[in-house]
C-alpha cells in the first residue's frame, strides 16, 4: 500500500479510521460478489402445451384491452358501494 496513504489513515481520529476499515470491508464484499460466476441457466419443460394451461381462464378476459375494461368495471362498481 501506497506509504504516504497509510500515514495519513494513521494520523486520522480513530472513528475515522473505522469508516475506512468498514469501506473497504463494503468494497471487499462488493467485488467478491461481482467476482462470483452467474449460475447456469437452465431451460424449461417445453413438453407442457400452453393450451391446456387457459382452460383456467375460460370466460376471462384475455387481451390487454378486455382486462383493462374488466378493471375499469370492477373499480366504477366499487365507486358506487361507498
Amino acid at each position: 500500500m501506497n506509504p504516504q496513504l497509510v500515514n495519513e489513515i494513521t494520523q486520522l481520529p480513530p472513528e475515522a479510521q473505522q469508516e475506512i476499515a468498514d469501506f473497504a470491508a463494503f468494497l471487499t464484499a462488493r467485488y467478491k460478489a461481482a467476482n462470483q460466476p452467474l449460475p447456469p441457466i437452465t431451460t424449461g419443460d417445453k413438453t407442457v402445451d400452453p393450451n391446456e394451461l387457459f382452460g383456467l381462464w375460460k370466460g376471462e378476459p384475455r387481451t390487454l384491452e378486455n382486462i383493462r375494461k374488466a378493471a375499469w368495471q370492477r373499480s366504477e362498481s366499487d365507486n358506487y358501494l361507498m
